[in-house]
């Protein structure tokens, strides 16, 4: 089972950070240049200059990015722009938001910290590879800043009913921390310290593996921090030390406010087919059709079209593809070769079904020639905004664009649980958990 505990961690300081939405941002791999430099001039406190201190030349004595972080976060706790909370706790967590749809939801759980543990044990599952440069990163970070600066977010299958019920009571008290982000999320923090309402909490997880949905690399930069730790100290270690355990965000499984976007990829490469030559190969594999554009313009027309996918609840392999100069086309897999040829090369069943590794492998691969899906390179590019793919595609900075319908959490476990991996940017967990609203310290505070 996982093994939840509750931990003292470092929060800004409302006496000198009185506005929690000036000092806040998204994880660190979803902030892009422009956002990075708008982080860094909306507040000294900002938030980034930890996660993602901006890439100045070094100094003259030598001092690169992560020397920057590691000075920053020194200087906070030293001033107290960060001071840790008077007890350990775990932390209550809502997020409220729009899915895109016009409505609101909202997605329950805690942030607290999960036992690491090696993923051969089974109590912690990866749905997606992961690649060395970006885990080389966050741990020299972590060297800088011992600490978790962000948590990942997992989710458990248990029984649904005792969550709701613990969160029901305890969410009715004003939350200790409340802000709304740039993209319209409402983020509620409430603390629990009594150990009657943590021992509860940890006793509806028993048993319970935990799903990794998002942050697998800074979980398994974790793990790497936990073994060389490991080395340095004396052996048997504490295994109550802080570097035995990430933070963590848990929501179950079927909250309804734990959603998938669909992750959109660019080809910046041309295609080694078009016109008729290409639509006779596709028609041997897929049902074709061209979306209609209407006055609203194509990328409305292809978010309509994937909008009605998913409101149909099509069980089969569907997608959307355009190329440059060429109409956009609605495709829906009829012949299940391909589905059968990843079956006999050993996959699980639940991904040998997946939308998204039948795509890459039959149309990206074979029939269109656009790269390797886990390639740690440019050649594929994602978005979740259609207007950005077709508009690349439209003036020319990209040949090609693929539309996906997103994987539902069941086909995340069942492939999980299979021992698969997905193809790499499968999953677009929304919203994002917030960086900055606690902090994890490896060190004693």
């Amino acid at each position: 089972m996982a093994h939840i505990v509750p931990f003292r961690a470092l929060r800004y300081n409302p006496e000198i950070v009185p506005d929690p939405a000036a000092v806040v941002t998204p994880p660190y791999d979803v902030i892009s240049p422009e956002a990075q430099a708008r982080y860094h001039a909306r507040d000294p406190y900002n938030f980034v200059r930890l996660v993602l201190a901006r890439e100045d030349p070094p100094d003259a004595t030598g001092r690169d990015r992560y020397d920057r972080s590691a000075r920053t976060y020194a200087t906070w706790r030293e001033r107290g722009v960060l001071r840790p909370d008077p007890a350990p706790a775990i932390y209550l967590y809502e997020q409220e938001f729009d899915p895109g749809e016009g409505s609101r939801l909202r997605r329950r759980g805690f942030l607290g910290c999960v036992r690491l543990e090696d993923y051969d044990r089974g109590v912690v599952f990866p749905h997606e590879r992961t690649f060395s440069r970006h885990k080389d990163d966050r741990l020299r970070l972590m060297h800088a800043c011992p600490a978790n600066l962000e948590a990942i977010l997992g989710f458990y299958a248990g029984p649904a009913a005792p969550l709701a019920d613990f969160l029901d009571q305890h969410l009715a008290a004003p939350p200790a921390v409340q802000v709304t982000d740039e993209d319209g999320v409402a983020h509620r923090l409430w603390m629990l310290a009594d150990a009657a309402g943590i021992g509860r909490l940890q006793a509806i997880l028993v048993d319970q593996p935990v799903f990794i949905a998002d942050g697998h690399h800074r979980y398994e930069t974790a793990l790497n921090y936990r073994n060389e730790r490991r080395r340095e100290l004396p052996s048997p270690g504490d295994p109550s030390a802080p570097h035995e355990f990430v933070l963590a965000n848990l929501i179950h499984a079927e909250d309804p406010g734990l959603v998938i976007l669909p992750t959109h990829r660019i080809f910046r490469q041309p295609p080694r087919l078009r016109g008729r030559a290409l639509q006779e190969r596709l028609a041997r594999h897929f049902q074709l059709s061209e979306i209609p554009i209407g006055p609203a313009g194509p990328a409305e027309a292809v978010r309509s079209a994937l909008a009605d996918m998913a409101r149909e609840g099509v069980s089969g392999v569907t997608c959307a593809l355009a190329l440059r100069g060429e109409p956009c086309l609605h495709l829906t897999l009829r012949d299940e070769a391909v589905i059968q040829g990843l079956l006999a090369a050993g996959h699980p069943a639940a991904y040998a079904r997946l939308p998204v590794a039948v795509l890459h492998r039959l149309l990206v691969e074979e029939i269109l020639g656009l790269g390797h899906p886990e390639a740690d390179d440019d050649a594929i590019q994602y978005t979740r905004d259609p207007h950005e793919a077709l508009t690349a595609v439209a003036d020319g900075r990209a040949e090609a664009a693929l539309f996906l319908t997103p994987p539902r959490v069941a086909d995340v476990r069942a492939i999980a649980l299979a021992g698969g991996r997905m193809p790499h940017k499968s999953t677009y967990f929304y919203p994002k958990v917030l960086s900055g609203l606690v902090i994890h310290p490896l060190d004693q505070v």
